[in-house]
């Protein structure tokens, strides 16, 4: 099956978006490294925070699919939205550090003694000396999302066995043309030269994964049907016209010409 790779005016919206906050970034990252770690990219930035809005957006997708599909797809698939908006709630409250910066609040003396940056949140915890944000948001998060991109839609549209099982769990699957973007994400995130370079990359794949939720392949999975009284309606008006083409249409300049052609009376 052929890929689109034209995006929505959405999407080209927030690709412009993405573009230009990794060219800007590369940019200062190489020029002036200073300003890239403690300004473009600071905690509590627009990065961060805009990375945030991303995952509240998803969410509050899969909460709304939640209300509009009662009743029109089955209670497990339903429940399944509602995995996939508290994920991406908890996404949002680990970046932020669940407002403990926001509200001025302190550690308690476990997160003080175990968090590499003493905050309250999960991915940066220690672990017998090794950070949980390498080991799971990072190589596994990694791979996990290799495999969505890449693997899952190819096995999906072609064993239909695992397309039922993308249906039943409510899963999104990704277009070409989101996969393409996050390749470009990927690299343009490689060749910054600062160790700060991963707000960019969280920055950029949660707002793919929003657009991949907002306009999947499978897109129709996750809208109401459509009215058949209006699809049959429109199959009627197209009566002539498949008239025409199975050859029962006789063209009028054809007929008119018929007519014109008569046997000549003879005057004698």
């Amino acid at each position: 099956m052929k890929f689109n790779y034209r995006p929505t005016r959405v999407e080209a919206f927030f690709y412009a978006i993405l573009l230009q906050f990794l060219l800007f970034g590369l940019y200062f990252a190489h020029t002036n490294l200073e300003y890239f770690e403690s300004v473009f990219v600071v905690e509590d930035g627009l990065v961060e925070w805009l990375t945030v809005v991303w995952l509240l957006l998803a969410s509050g997708l899969c909460l709304k699919r939640f209300v509009t599909l009662q009743g029109k797809r089955p209670k497990f698939f339903l429940a399944m939205l509602l995995v996939f908006s508290a994920m991406f709630i908890f996404g949002a409250g680990e970046e932020i550090s669940w407002g403990q910066r926001l509200l001025n609040v302190e550690s308690s003396e476990f997160f003080q003694a175990h968090n590499a940056q003493g905050e309250t949140n999960l991915h940066n915890l220690v672990v017998s000396g090794k950070k949980i944000n390498k080991m799971i948001f990072g190589v596994t998060l990694g791979i996990l999302v290799a495999l969505y991109c890449l693997v899952l839609p190819t096995l999906a549209r072609k064993y239909r066995p695992v397309m039922k099982l993308v249906q039943k769990f409510a899963i999104p699957l990704p277009r070409g043309r989101h996969v393409v973007m996050y390749l470009v994400l990927f690299l343009l995130v490689e060749i910054n030269p600062s160790p700060k370079r991963g707000e960019l990359l969280e920055f950029g794949g949660t707002l793919l994964f929003m657009l991949m939720f907002l306009n999947p392949w499978n897109r129709r999975s996750f809208q109401l049907e459509q009215n058949p009284h209006h699809h049959n309606k429109r199959h009627h008006n197209n009566g002539p016209r498949n008239n025409h083409k199975r050859g029962n249409y006789r063209p009028r300049a054809n007929h008119n010409r018929n007519q014109n052609s008569k046997p000549a009376t003879s005057n004698s």
